[in-house]
């Protein structure tokens, strides 16, 4: 169940030296609760009132971040009568009656980290009644011990889950959301309830885990998901492909807040992550019409407004990045007039707190510089028990040399439907997971009306690399149902069986087949099969680099081997 975004507060640690130095350090402040995730970073786990400058007296801590919210790429559309099954979108049924049958996905596996799995469902079973999934890691279960060096939910192996399949007992671990469900569907199903609605990549396996939820972050009721959580799932998950020594194509369908530039993220503290055979796709997000980005650019002591409604939130956060070396200086301005402080760089990690009496709104700001992802300058805002009505954002040029900046309010599923930058910008909202070169970041195309879908987040062209089909696509859902689902975590779903398929074809064909299984190569023949309308210019900000291709990408690669 959904636990109370109240309960735990967490962080992401970058640390130095020896591991066994941090821990004394960390135990001596009466720190317990922390998951070492690789030899530069670690996860904290505290209590809501926990006291951040604790972490000026370890010195091993050479960089910390709160945790931040992510929130699903699938949206459920109740939409069967007008839905499209997943073949029929990508020009794929064709692939039972000739040559190209032969390629079902043998040998490789798709990680999932989302809301679970239906795993009784017949779907996801293989012919000899066993399950397709290898390992199961739910992080909300208590009903058995959670996987080594973890510290919460409970791990169950494929042995474990073919004697609930073989009792019915679906007590193991329940997937009450779908959108785990509807993922694995996408890229695995087999089949067997409804032939039509056959996966992409029938003889793929999984690795499933199912995510910590929060609920009520911003507005009441909605979902999110912690990054936290989600880097401890991918952990895991590289020390399950360290075991099996199998392909495995890790499926981003959850999505952080958007972003403009990533060139560094702590994704790249897992050296892992960059070997042959470990395949990174993401969704690019669903904010391409949610008003969430403003974009501007001001000279040095220049000064500009921006407005920004907020609806019928608890809470809200406000991301404001700058451009290589320049520095802003900050003010929030509230509904009633109120003006903070204006918040400059200090060289420090302090927070700075206040309070706008008459809208009773406590805040803290925190400013980065360089912020360790871009080398750029991030100013952080937290709002609480934050007031409807319009606010404003005042930023100041202070050190300025290009004068780009960047304000991102939280993905829209987790806010008011009424909060929102009044003068917003639809490009640049991309996840910031996908924004990393490693990954393959797939948007989303409306096969229905041949156009891009108006949610399907935009670029900068150079980090969107192609879309997929993702509007009113059929799975399996809940309870042994049907149901549809639109969203960029349905294309990457699809991206991720047909790379299974492509990574049955090159292993099928060359003994070398290591040489080609990483994320560049496989990215690059997509690019190359991938369909391009004349009209249109590539790669740009909408479409990337055309529009998935799997025929034509096969027959790039065959000429490639």
């Amino acid at each position: 169940m959904p636990i109370l975004n109240s309960e735990i507060r967490s962080y992401n640690i970058i640390f130095t030296g020896k591991k066994e130095r941090l821990i004394q350090s960390l135990q001596e402040n009466n720190l317990t609760q922390y998951i070492f995730l690789n030899d530069l970073l670690m996860v904290l786990y505290v209590e809501a009132n926990f006291n951040e400058n604790i972490f000026n007296n370890i010195n091993q801590i050479v960089w910390w971040e709160r945790s931040y919210a992510m929130s699903s790429l699938i949206n459920i559309t109740n939409n069967l009568l007008q839905g499209v099954p997943v073949r029929q979108a990508t020009d794929m049924a064709y692939m039972g009656n000739n040559l190209y049958n032969s390629l079902e996905g043998r040998g490789t596996v798709i990680a999932i980290i989302d809301s679970g799995i239906d795993y009784l469902n017949q779907d996801f079973l293989n012919e000899d009644g066993s399950s397709k999934i290898l390992y199961l890691w739910d992080q909300e279960s208590n009903y058995k011990s959670p996987p080594e060096g973890m510290l919460f939910g409970s791990e169950f192996t494929r042995d474990e889950i073919n004697e609930a399949i073989s009792n019915n007992n679906g007590d193991l671990s329940r997937d009450e959301i779908g959108t785990g469900t509807v993922t694995a569907s996408i890229a695995v199903s087999q089949g067997k309830n409804n032939i039509n609605y056959k996966g992409i990549a029938p003889k793929a396996e999984l690795i499933v885990v199912k995510l910590r939820s929060y609920i009520s972050l911003f507005k009441e009721g909605r979902i999110n998901y912690q990054n936290t959580d989600f880097l401890v799932a991918i952990s895991y998950i590289i020390k399950k492909f360290k075991e099996i020594n199998r392909p495995i194509i890790l499926n981003f369908t959850v999505g952080t807040t958007s972003g403009r530039d990533i060139s560094q993220a702590l994704l790249n503290t897992f050296e892992e992550l960059y070997q042959s055979g470990f395949i990174l796709v993401s969704g690019a997000g669903n904010q391409g019409n949610t008003d969430i980005h403003y974009s501007g650019n001001i000279s040095n002591g220049e000064s500009v407004d921006i407005d920004f409604q907020v609806g019928d939130d608890k809470n809200l956060n406000i991301i404001i990045d700058g451009y290589k070396v320049d520095k802003f200086e900050i003010a929030l301005i509230s509904p009633f007039g109120e003006i903070s402080p204006t918040i400059s760089y200090a060289p420090n990690f302090s927070l700075y707190a206040g309070k706008f009496n008459l809208e009773n709104v406590t805040y803290s700001i925190s400013y980065s510089y360089p912020w360790i992802s871009t080398g750029s300058m991030q100013v952080s805002i937290n709002l609480k028990n934050v007031y409807s009505g319009i606010w404003t954002l005042r930023i100041t040029g202070q050190n300025v040399i290009n004068g780009e900046f960047n304000a991102y309010l939280p993905n829209k599923n987790l806010i008011s439907d009424n909060t929102r930058f009044i003068d917003s910008d639809s490009n640049s909202t991309i996840t910031r997971y996908g924004l990393l070169r490693e990954v393959i970041t797939i948007g989303t195309y409306n096969t229905k009306s041949n156009i891009i879908w108006i949610g399907s987040s935009k670029g900068p062209a150079e980090t969107l690399d192609m879309v997929a089909p993702g509007v009113d696509i059929i799975s399996n859902y809940l309870d042994n149902t049907f149901n549809t689902a639109t969203g960029t975590g349905v294309s990457s779903s699809v991206v991720c069986g047909v790379i299974a398929l492509l990574i049955e074809f090159i292993i099928n064909q060359t003994e070398f087949y290591g040489l080609s299984i990483y994320s560049e190569p496989i990215k690059t023949y997509l690019m190359l099969g991938a369909t391009q309308k004349p009209i249109y210019t590539y790669p740009n900000t909408s479409y990337g680099y055309g529009i998935l291709n799997y025929q034509n990408t096969l027959q790039r690669i065959s000429e490639n081997l």
